[in-house]
């Protein structure tokens, strides 16, 4: 093989694997932060769940990246592994959309292609425009390396020891094995199916052989899962598991019933002559037959995966994060989810201390004091750890919703520390009370439980969503009750402060109170505002 056509191999294989990057990116950020939601929310069954990642997918073109966010949510126990593995099963039928785009075969057109994404990327104002030309461009450069590949290689077609390497692929053993070593390398099953393309538009490789090769394509990109899941929970852990068990799995089905089944002459008979054509359909065959046939086994997957990773997860240490890994460098919508997640246990250490500060009012507990000093400490390191992650995420490129999604985050994490300053606030004058001895009226009690009862409402409020629009009207009502409550409790504190029913000094600790609620309650309601619509 000449030096000049493998330099032209290499250059075709740069460009085509850069169009592939710039498609799938672009593709991410003309769909921005609404593909994390809808794989978040529309898992409710198997086959919704199976649609949701065959769509998403196919649209974002990588199904490593797909199944790396549902590791992820299942680290941050947005979703369950049982949810997951429809999700995976779908991801394994949506890559197989590319390797039929290649099968266009419009490489003529290619260079048109990726002018008209230029034209679009360079001239529109708008960043959907823009965008969206990228991957337009993206996908002209895909078709022009896909050129440069079957040019290189035309001249191995006379080449008997290439031809005689290429035939012994037909080994399955063999074929498997260098699939999944190019994919592992690659980490992308979709460029894998499409170098193996253009070697078969040559004639270079028959069918017989490619079809083993494309099984260890599936199993090559598990790595990216696998290497996603490290230092996650074990459940995570398992997800990553149940990709690879699917894809191996499928694979030994595969091979068992081409010794009996002529599988090769099938997809021929079903495909154009065009040989990309015929890889590109075996690919998408394997993929939907190894779903038809392990779906009615999908929670037995799961549950070997357990067989695999044993045990359970090690008790964490509350001072430092446990969904957000700062070292683990991830793309802004699978920052996010850690970030909710984190937002979500720090939301739940302020209830916690609202609950506990309440309690020692009036009945006032060294270790209770002790524990809400304790959380407190806890909720300061979040505020500082998960505001510093969020500001690393904004400095990455990301359409405007998800850069919304970001900073709104970033005022939750703020009004949540401030939330946790006024239960202590109120802790500390909890505390006062029990030095001095001093005591509240019967009836301050009743209209402290009166407080108390809308906050708690609050913060159920929140618990249940912290992102819906309902969610938003009913926190501005309950925003509204303890601001009106707090003004006729105060009107009436004052009378009773005149008439010399309360102590002043009770009364001075009884107002500091009054306020810190109020404003515990209007930052739980400032926490609801994030810009998702």
């Amino acid at each position: 093989m000449e030096t000049s056509y493998f330099i032209g191999l290499l250059g075709g294989l740069a460009l085509f694997l850069y169009g592939m990057e710039l498609m799938s990116k672009g593709l991410e950020l003309v769909a921005g932060t609404r593909l994390r939601i809808i794989i978040e929310t529309m898992t409710s069954n198997l086959f919704k769940a199976i649609l949701v990642g065959t769509v998403v997918t196919a649209i974002i073109q990588s199904s490593s990246a797909t199944t790396v966010m549902v590791v992820g949510f299942v680290n941050a126990g947005v979703m369950n592994i049982y949810q997951a593995v429809g999700i995976i099963m779908g991801a394994n039928i949506g890559t197989t959309i590319t390797g039929q785009l290649v099968a266009l075969n419009i490489t003529s057109m290619a260079p048109l292609i990726a002018f008209i994404g230029f034209v679009l990327f360079t001239f529109s104002k708008k960043k959907v425009k823009k965008y969206f030309g990228q991957v337009v461009i993206g996908l002209g450069f895909l078709f022009m390396g896909m050129g440069f590949m079957s040019e290189s290689m035309a001249p191995l077609q006379n080449n008997p020891d290439f031809i005689s390497l290429m035939t012994k692929f037909s080994n399955p053993i063999l074929g498997v094995l260098v699939g999944t070593g190019i994919t592992a390398i690659i980490q992308s099953s979709s460029a894998s199916v499409g170098i193996l393309q253009a070697i078969a538009n040559q004639g270079l490789i028959p069918l017989s052989s490619s079809m083993f090769i494309v099984c260890g394509f599936n199993i090559g990109t598990c790595i990216t899962s696998v290497l996603s899941a490290i230092g996650t929970s074990k459940n995570a852990q398992r997800t990553a598991v149940v990709h690879v068990l699917f894809n191996l799995i499928g694979t030994i089905i595969f091979v068992v019933l081409s010794l009996f089944i002529p599988i090769e002459k099938i997809v021929i008979h079903f495909s154009r002559t065009l040989p990309a054509a015929q890889v590109a359909n075996l690919h998408t065959i394997f993929n939907i037959g190894t779903t038809i046939i392990l779906l009615p086994f999908s929670r037995k997957l799961a549950d070997l995966s357990k067989l695999v990773i044993v045990g359970r997860d090690k008790a964490y240490d509350e001072m430092s994060l446990q969904y957000i890994n700062p070292e683990v460098k991830k793309e802004p919508t699978l920052m996010l989810t850690d970030i909710k997640a984190e937002i979500n246990r720090m939301f739940r250490i302020c209830n916690d201390n609202f609950m506990a500060t309440f309690s020692i009012i009036g009945n006032f507990d060294d270790e209770k004091y002790e524990h809400i000093y304790q959380r407190e400490e806890v909720i300061n390191l979040l505020n500082k750890e998960i505001t510093r992650y969020i500001i690393t995420g904004l400095g990455k490129e990301m359409d405007e919703m998800t850069s919304n999604v970001f900073a709104g985050y970033l005022r939750v994490v703020r009004d949540l520390e401030r939330v946790g300053d006024h239960c202590k606030n109120i802790a500390e004058e909890a505390k006062l009370m029990d030095d001095e001895i001093l005591e509240f009226t019967p009836i301050t009690d009743d209209e402290l439980k009166l407080i108390r009862t809308h906050i708690e409402d609050i913060f159920r409020v929140l618990s249940e969503d912290l992102t819906k629009h309902e969610t938003d009207i009913e926190m501005k009502k309950g925003l509204e009750r303890v601001q009106k409550d707090v003004e006729v409790i105060r009107n009436s504190h004052m009378d009773r402060m005149k008439e010399g029913i309360c102590n002043p000094e009770s009364g001075l600790v009884y107002e500091k109170m009054l306020t810190a609620f109020e404003r515990i309650a209007s930052y739980l309601s400032n926490a609801i505002r994030l810009s998702y619509d």
